[in-house]
Order: structure tokens, then sequence, then C-alpha cells
């Protein structure tokens, strides 16, 4: 066997995997690059490989390594990290994919290695993903009633420190739906640009998509979303690339109707980037709103402002500061926080997160926030409101912050219900404390999100 034996989307998937895992980079950036490195060397067929591999092994890094671990002799936190994703990468597809042969994915996990320069490990690597291949033993797993968060742990591919976490607020059986939930591939959410194409004739959107890109979608109780049933080749896509509609998860797109623009109104987006909940409040305001762009990340920036443009939206002023240097001249009617977070309500769509996220990142988090909170509010005109949102639904980054502000400053805000803002479908999503929640394994296959309404009652000194 020789190194062309190794396919480019393997080889792709386990270097992307290492960069990831190993220096804590995106994905998304990752194999952006790769793809641009290659060119047309990988198909529309072989990006969609990847993505499964590699996206289906951060989903269950943690039980495959377990297996992994049973199965070797040797520690294999003393291997490279070029064997370690050869390991893990190759015990998915025999695990989790049933059309890839098992030869296939132990000889092209090993020629992974050999071209790495790790020749030596060649007959470790294939002794292991054989042995895998044969799932001839079993290993015990921790008690499901005596250790249940070991269990939900090992069962369910999350680390032990969020489970614990989790398991302190939901029941058990809650518990393996919001896991469970997490380990799926997210549905395929669109919004459609109301300023291109009318809500009420969504229809025809739908037809167009069916007709002229062969892509199935239903309609959902949010009369600007559609569920794809399958993802779109966005760059290929002429509906998409003429602005027809953007890629927005349906909990996204309620804060937009949270933030109900009304014409004449002054509003920024103090986090602006990418666009999406951004470009939702301008066509939200008919073009009737001024609103401010706020965004210091310069990669977000320029999505920002791409998005914008594809989606044919001009009249906005863009601000590339960082929120809390910028003050506005005026005082505002309304601010959109959608706050830095742990970003714990979104890891079906970022499994990665997993396995790079910790307790101390909610605190930090929670710390930033809160500042943030202040700031917005000292920019809004009495009777201004700050609406405040975070993809995640940890208490620290939610339920704390409203509770505080109630605690704090009773006599210079007001809590806004969201129930009145939001299509009744998801009113259900409000608690009694005025707090839109939505958790993870959620019924209507939404990301998880937080977020609530206050309105400034007097002015902050």
């Amino acid at each position: 066997m020789n190194q062309s034996s190794l396919s480019i989307a393997r080889e792709v998937a386990f270097d992307a995997f290492t960069a990831v895992m190993e220096n804590k980079r995106k994905p998304e950036q990752v194999l952006n690059e790769m793809y641009a490195l290659h060119g047309q060397k990988i198909s529309r067929l072989d990006k969609a490989f990847i993505k499964e591999i590699l996206y289906g092994s951060f989903r269950w890094y943690s039980k495959i390594y377990w297996i992994l671990q049973n199965t070797s002799k040797r520690n294999l936190d003393d291997s490279s990290p070029e064997i370690r994703a050869a390991l893990i990468l190759g015990t998915y597809q025999i695990y989790y994919m049933d059309r890839v042969p098992d030869r296939a994915a132990v000889n092209e996990s090993v020629e992974y290695v050999r071209k790495k320069g790790q020749a030596k490990a060649c007959t470790f690597v294939n002794g292991i993903l054989r042995q895998i291949g044969r799932r001839a033993e079993y290993f015990p797993k921790p008690d499901k009633k005596t250790k249940a968060k070991e269990y939900l742990a090992l069962q369910f591919a999350h680390p032990l420190w969020l489970v614990d976490r989790w398991l302190k607020r939901f029941r058990f059986e809650r518990m393996e739906l919001m896991l469970a939930a997490n380990n799926q591939p997210p549905s395929f959410s669109i919004r459609i640009n109301s300023l291109k194409s009318s809500l009420a004739e969504s229809a025809d959107l739908q037809e167009t998509l069916l007709r002229e890109e062969k892509i199935t979608s239903e309609r959902r109780p949010l009369r600007s979303s559609l569920r794809l049933m399958k993802s779109p080749q966005l760059a290929e896509s002429k509906l998409f690339q003429d602005g027809y509609f953007t890629v927005q998860d349906e909990a996204s797109q309620l804060i937009g109707y949270l933030v109900a623009p009304e014409a004449d109104q002054k509003i920024a987006d103090a986090c602006a980037g990418p666009g999406g909940k951004l470009s939702h409040i301008y066509e939200l305001g008919l073009e009737k709103i001024t609103l401010y762009a706020v965004e210091k990340d310069h990669g977000q920036y320029l999505r920002a402002q791409e998005t914008l443009d594809r989606l044919g939206l001009k009249k906005l002023n863009w601000v590339h500061e960082d929120f809390m240097a910028w003050n506005s001249e005026e005082k505002l009617d309304k601010i959109l926080l959608d706050a830095p977070c742990s970003g714990l309500g979104v890891l079906r769509r970022h499994p990665e997160g997993k396995w790079s996220k910790n307790v101390q990142l909610v605190d930090s988090m929670a710390t930033q926030q809160w500042a943030m909170i202040q700031h917005a509010l000292k920019q809004l005109k009495v009777g201004g409101e700050l609406i405040y949102s975070v993809c995640s639904f940890e208490t620290e980054e939610t339920e704390s912050h409203l509770l505080r502000l109630k605690e704090t400053m009773s006599d210079t805000i007001e809590v806004i219900s969201p129930v009145s803002r939001l299509p009744d479908y998801y009113k259900k999503y409000v608690t009694h404390e005025q707090l839109f929640a939505v958790y993870a394994g959620n019924q209507d296959d939404m990301d998880g999100f937080g977020a609530f309404i206050v309105r400034l009652k007097k002015p902050i000194a």
C-alpha cells in the first residue's frame, strides 16, 4: 500500500480534526482554508463526507476515546495528535457510518499516519482499528442509577462537568433528551427576506426552491422561517446569492420580533456580526428606522457587511468599534445586545465546543455580559429598551442577569414581557420571570437560547 491510497477527503478531515482539537481553531475556518488550498480536487461529495466524519467525531469524541483507551494497552494521551486523529476518525467511520467499509476506514487511517512521517505507529493503528472493527469486546459502562452523571457523560459523549452542571437543574429523563439532541446534526432553517419576497407568498419561494434547486422545505409556525430537508449549496444557490433568503435558526429569528422596531426609532445592534439578527431588524423596520451596526471583530464585521449587501439592505450606519468603547451621539430607542456567551445552547451546531469550554468560561462570560448590560443602559433614552440575548441557557448568563437588574435597579428599569411580541405558538417559551428560554432538545428542534427585555424608566447617572 502506498501514500496515494489516502484520499484527499480523509486527509483533510484528519488534519482539520487535529487543528481544532490541538490548536483550538474553528472548524469552519480550517475547512475553508483547506478547500481553498485543494481547489477543485475536492468535490461536493468529498465535502459532505468530510463534514460527516469530522463533526461526527467531535460529537462522539469522548465515547470513542473511551472505547479506544479500553482497547489499547498503551495510554493514548502519550500518542501524537495525528495518531489520535487517525484512531478517533477511523473508529467513528467503523461505528457510525454503515456505508463505509471497515477496510477503507482502517487502511486510510494507517496511511494517514504513514504520510505524517510516523510509519512506526502504522502497526499499532492498524491493530487497534481492526480490533475495533471486530466489535468483539464489551466494556461495562457506569451504572445508570448509582452513577447517573458518569453514565450520561459516557453514553451521550458530553464532558462530565457539563453533565454534572445540568443534572442539578434538569431531571434525568430530560437530560437524556437534551444530550441526545445535542448529538444530532442541526436542522437547516432559513429566513425569508421579506423585503424581496412577501411572507404571504412563501409558497412561491418553496416552489422555486424545489423546481430550481431540488430542495424540499416545510413551513414553520414562524412565518419568516422555512426548514429545508437538506442543506443547500449556498455558493451555487441563485436564490441565496440574490438575497431571497439567509440562513438563520428559528430561535435566532425570534429575537428580531422581540426588538419590534417601529418607524423613526434609533436602534443599535451592539454585536452585529455575522449579520443575521441585524438584517432581520432591518427588514422588520421596513427602512423606516435609523439602525447602527456595532462590531469590533474584523472578520465578523466583514461578514455582516457581506450579509447585508447580499440581501440588498443598504441604509444603515456601520460602526467598526468595540461596543464597550462606543458611546452613541444621541440616546437610542432600542439596543439589541446579542452578547458574547459560552455558546452552550448551540453545541449541536458546534460540537467541538464540548471539549474546549469549561465552567470558568461561563463565569467569565457572565462578568463580561453584565458590564455590557450596564453600558447599554447608559446609551438609552428614558423609555428606551434593552433587548438582551445569548445562545445559551446557563443561569449565570440569563436568569441571574435579570434577577440582578430587578434587585439593584428596580427604580430605574422595568421588565417587559416578551409574550406580547412573540407569535402565539412561541409564547410557551416565556417563563414566569419573563425570560424567553429555549433549552436543548426542545420539541421544535431549535437552538438553545435565552433573552429578556428591560425598559429604562429614568436616566442613569
